[in-house]
């Protein structure tokens, strides 16, 4: 299998992502199709004229392009027996159509290691699933001496005011509120533990048990506690380090509104995701806050990396494995934020030796986190060298 078609979102960042696997598929020899649903009776007939029946895959980002049907309105992937593969940015829990979508062959990859234990346990036999992490992207500009870099911290990322928990319990019956709001604390207090985990656990509290199925629906009606957390880590980790007076460049919305000394932020408008790249390329320290990865990392990680950056992240249980703090990358803890500004200034006083953790991490990720690697790492998944239970026992 030599062919593969590649669906291009609408989402900026997932567009290009698709660009850049099709650039690393190219570079192994496959045969590529880029595709996208603007105009479907156009990307039809591409799609009719480009497939070898039994012998191509399809990749889809966050499924767009999954839903492509016949002019009879049947399923296009089944009728022309294509692999798809539905490359999911965010928590299943958000994609149970996606996921219940009758496609005879469908294989979702998973940038968290939870996402699919998520998609294991509670659509066994449904789909296939893999762990596939996200990449870094290189700026494709003139590198920048790190000395001579114009930004000492940078954060790329809006700020959702998204902290009204009365509003997200609102409608919910008595019950129903008091284990949201049970979860939601718990979740505070213990940023390590997932949102299936911390809902369990709040119900064996209370001695309760659910079959899996009514789980999962449990978990996809408290859906958006999941916002609300990642907004709320994003606006702790930037106000510790405001409010400290450690001076961050920000691009996106809403920060405006963070209370929190404003005078450290130095705030500009949001802007396209290819033009983030080079903004990374122009900083000493790249900050990530995770999305709520408990085992999984965001491509703001590699992206700092790949080009020459130090990238300053908070941890799950994936990086623990890869990275080591001082090293390739700083590991902070949400849990233990009062540390965050004073490792920060340690770094911004030795040059050297946030230089040296710039080099470690660029050899890093230059070798193995690029979207050319996952496009060899997905190639061995369409061509049947990796399975998820050969991955399974190695793991």
């Amino acid at each position: 299998m030599d062919k593969i078609i590649i669906f291009e979102s609408a989402t900026d960042s997932l567009k290009t992502f698709a660009r850049l696997m099709a650039e690393g598929f190219r570079e192994i020899g496959f045969q590529v199709l880029m595709a996208d649903m603007r105009n479907e009776d156009k990307t039809r007939e591409e799609v009719y004229a480009f497939t070898s029946p039994g012998k191509t895959a399809a990749l889809f980002f966050n499924h767009a392009g999954l839903n492509l049907l016949t002019e009879r309105r049947d399923i296009i992937w089944n009728e022309l027996d294509v692999d798809c593969y539905d490359y999911i940015v965010d928590h299943p829990m958000y994609y149970h159509a996606a996921i219940s979508f009758p496609v005879r062959r469908l294989t979702f990859l998973c940038v968290d290691e939870y996402h699919q234990k998520f998609i294991e346990r509670f659509y066994a036999g449904k789909v296939r699933s893999f762990f596939l992490p996200l990449a870094g992207i290189r700026s494709r500009q003139p590198a920048i001496p790190f000395a001579e870099r114009s930004m000492d911290v940078l954060f790329t990322g809006a700020y959702l005011v998204d902290d009204s928990v009365e509003y997200h319990v609102q409608g919910l019956g008595e019950g129903l509120k008091q284990l949201w709001l049970d979860c939601y604390h718990l979740l505070c207090a213990n940023t390590s533990l997932t949102l299936e985990a911390g809902m369990e656990r709040c119900l064996a509290k209370r001695g309760a048990a659910l079959p899996e199925e009514d789980l999962r629906d449990m978990i996809r009606l408290f859906q958006d506690m999941d916002g609300i957390l990642r907004s709320r880590a994003r606006a702790e980790v930037i106000r510790t380090l405001a409010n400290a007076d450690v001076k961050v460049h920000i691009y996106g919305e809403g920060w405006q509104f963070l209370d929190c000394k404003q005078e450290s932020l130095i705030l500009h408008e949001r802007i396209p995701f290819d033009e983030t790249i080079p903004l990374i390329a122009d900083a000493k320290i790249v900050l990530n806050v995770m999305p709520w990865f408990k085992s999984g990392v965001h491509d703001r990680v590699y992206s700092a990396m790949l080009n020459e950056s130090v990238c300053l992240t908070d941890g799950s249980e994936f990086v623990a494995r890869t990275l080591t703090d001082g090293r390739e990358a700083l590991i902070y803890s949400l849990e233990q934020l009062q540390e965050l500004p004073g490792k920060v200034q340690h770094y911004l006083r030795s040059p050297q030796e946030l230089r040296e953790v710039a080099v470690r991490g660029y050899a890093y990720a230059k070798d193995t986190q690029t979207w050319q690697h996952r496009a060899v790492q997905l190639a061995e998944i369409i061509q049947g060298k990796r399975n998820p239970d050969t991955e399974k026992e190695e793991g």
